[in-house]
């Protein structure tokens, strides 16, 4: 006994190395049963071999590996007798009585299943049917275009990233709402719009449905402005909105009188009335039978996500992130308040909430501690339940929380990650910077498997939410506008100089590195400061010019950077905060990471720069990766690119 708990501690003890990256594993997508007896869940694996992640359904600590394919999306049929499933873009049940048989389908459902809650009804959203071509082509001209393996197109978003190239929208047949009995039959056709039909929600009664759709859709030259409608299950619609502002998540209030809905402005009419900063977003209610809207949240300062009335109607619960941390709110309609309901510094996610038992289940992670699930009553949100538990494979490095004040005098925080052995009277230290996408993202305290990589070879690993981050207030959010690298670069120097100060640190032994607006961030700070001894660029965009025709979104340059390149003031901003422009400064090494796929930063982007360095001579190495787009990049090429990242911090830093 003695000889295998030593073994246990043993075992404990490991540092991560780059090979554990195929052990990490994920829970997500709770769902809690109508009794409240049973949370579903999702357990997500890499299955090495065959270079990609499986997602498996598990009831309590069961996972039912009957089911083959890797699956998403479960939830409970109201009468709790089945469990509902996405897997390859259709629906599939299992009876909940026999979690061992196979998965069956509901004859003539043809989507995602979305259930009424009288479960009479089973509503989804399908393409309707596409208008066939006339086809008046010659035998030649049929033959000369069938050799043709290249691609024509006369509209102007023909691709975007992850999903590659895009069919017409003139022509691309919409997703239509459909209705279907409970047990099956023929599906009845309720929307015919045109548009996609999004963001499905029953009304209590059973008898309506609310949803968004973005009437502007074929218009390219509209940027997303989805209005809020409902429709009866015998079709009669109803359009609440029509006010050039963008809503999604409609939730109905448990007397179907009310539909509360988030609601911000439409990006045309920010670019419109030449805007000095983006919208807020907050949640509105309205009358279900139309009428004025009413902001709920006017002094609440940051981003509501997925609203649900409470079970009397009297407040509604919302998630947000803020300061690093995930939680649930909760509004109270009555004074306009909004209450704290989970704790702690922790990153909670994946909320289910069960208003009948009152009841929520939701994950949960630190920066030491890989995501869990748990639940935990409503009204006594301190008193939950652990459900799942991983083994404790590690030796993690500690993270501490750290605030410090930029040179303009805001107040800006973020994380250090200290190797497991680190000592105070030991090193000093090497150190790494990293810096988060978006610009409008952020860390948070939860689980990092790069970090821990990092810290587990030696270094001190520092990150931070600098100015245009998210979940610190609108003013924050937008603090970057019209000036990437001003504000933000002052924010991660001050970071940076912070944990010098605190921590030991050798401060020639630094290194910086981000990916998308992490790697231009990266590709800015390199050409305004030579601290940094070596910096890894993760598809990072160098010159806004050439990006803005080249990226599939160019509306955040438009907006972002005042204007589109053919004008004087977006022409001017772009050329003063592209990285390109000041590569005559840079002298740190660096090494370019990028997917020859990518269609959010093209591959051209890191081009330009290495190109530029290496006729300066500038220590330069660059890897692509054919076939991966900016993210969802495949678990064989992940791991390689950290070997790469892990060899040119040793190469310099070490």
């Amino acid at each position: 006994m003695q000889l295998l708990l030593l073994v246990s501690v043993l075992a404990q003890t490991n540092p991560i190395t780059l090979a554990d990256y195929y052990k990490v594993e994920t829970v997500s997508s709770p769902s809690i049963s109508p009794d409240g007896k049973q949370i579903a869940y999702l357990q997500t694996k890499i299955i090495e071999a065959e270079n990609r992640r499986h997602s498996q359904l598990c009831i309590a600590a069961k996972c039912l590996t009957q089911i083959k394919a890797s699956v998403a999306s479960p939830q409970w049929s109201p009468d709790g007798k089945l469990i509902a499933f996405s897997a390859s873009g259709k629906s599939w049940f299992l009876n909940s009585s026999d979690l061992d048989a196979q998965p069956f389908q509901i004859p003539g459902l043809d989507g995602i299943a979305v259930f009424s809650p009288d479960n009479q009804w089973i509503a989804f959203t399908k393409r309707s049917q596409s208008p066939k071509p006339s086809n008046n082509q010659t035998e030649f001209e049929r033959l000369t275009e069938q050799r043709f393996k290249g691609r024509a197109y006369d509209w102007m978003n023909f691709r975007f990233d992850g999903r590659g190239y895009l069919a017409d929208p003139k022509t691309t047949p919409a997703q239509e709402l459909f209705l279907l009995p409970r047990q099956g039959g023929e599906a009845r056709q309720l929307t015919t719009l045109g548009v996609n039909v999004e963001n499905i929600a029953w009304s209590p009664d059973s008898k309506s449905l609310a949803f968004v759709a973005n009437m502007h859709q074929r218009d390219e030259h509209t940027y997303e402005r989805a209005d809020l409608f409902t429709v009866t299950i015998e079709s009669k619609l109803n359009r609440l909105t029509d006010d050039n502002h963008h809503h999604r998540s409609p939730t109905w209030s448990p007397d179907g009188k009310t539909i509360a809905v988030l609601r911000e402005q439409s990006l045309n009419l920010i670019l419109a009335n030449k805007r000095t900063q983006g919208s807020p977003q907050d949640i509105y209610s309205i009358p279900a039978t139309g009428g004025p809207l009413t902001n709920l949240t006017p002094d609440w300062d940051d981003l509501p996500e997925k609203p649900t009335y409470s079970k009397d109607g009297k407040s509604i619960l919302f998630e947000a992130n803020l300061r690093g941390t995930g939680h649930l709110y909760q509004l109270d309609l009555a004074t306009k308040r909004v209450e704290q309901i989970t704790q702690g510094d922790r990153f909670l996610n994946d909320f289910d909430l069960n208003l009948e038992t009152g009841q929520m289940a939701y994950t949960a992670a630190t920066a030491d501690q890989p995501v869990e699930l748990f639940s935990a009553p409503l009204a006594a949100p301190t008193k939950q339940t652990q459900i799942t538990t991983q083994p404790k494979r590690w030796a993690l490095g500690r993270t501490e929380r750290i605030y410090f004040d930029s040179t303009d005098g805001a107040s800006i925080e973020g994380w250090v990650t200290l190797p497991p052995n680190y000592s105070p009277q030991g090193g000093p230290y090497p150190l790494i910077l990293n810096i988060h996408g978006g610009p409008h993202g952020a860390y948070a305290s939860s689980f990092s498997f790069l970090h821990q990589l990092q810290a587990a070879a030696g270094y001190i690993v520092l990150y931070t939410n600098p100015r245009a981050s998210t979940g610190y207030g609108e003013k924050f959010r937008w603090g970057t506008w019209g000036g990437w690298g001003d504000k933000d670069m002052a924010d991660i120097m001050a970071g940076v100089d912070q944990a010098i100060k605190k921590y030991r640190v050798d401060p020639k032994r630094m290194g910086i590195t981000g990916y998308s607006y992490g790697g231009f961030l990266t590709n800015w700070a390199i050409g305004h400061t030579n601290v940094f001894r070596a910096a890894i660029t993760g598809a990072g965009p160098t010159n806004w010019i050439s990006n803005y025709g080249t990226g599939d979104i160019p509306r955040t340059k438009e907006t972002e950077f005042l204007g589109p390149p053919w004008e004087a003031t977006g022409k001017a901003t772009m050329i003063k905060y592209s990285p390109i422009t000041y590569a005559a400064n840079i002298k740190t090494p660096t090494l370019f990471i990028h997917g020859e796929a990518d269609l959010r930063v093209p591959i051209a982007q890191a081009e330009e720069l290495y190109t530029a360095l290496q006729k300066r001579k500038i220590p330069t190495r660059f890897v692509r990766y054919p076939g991966e787009y900016h993210g969802g990049w495949s678990p064989w090429n992940t791991v390689h690119r950290y070997q790469q990242e892990m060899n040119w911090w040793k190469q310099y830093l070490q």
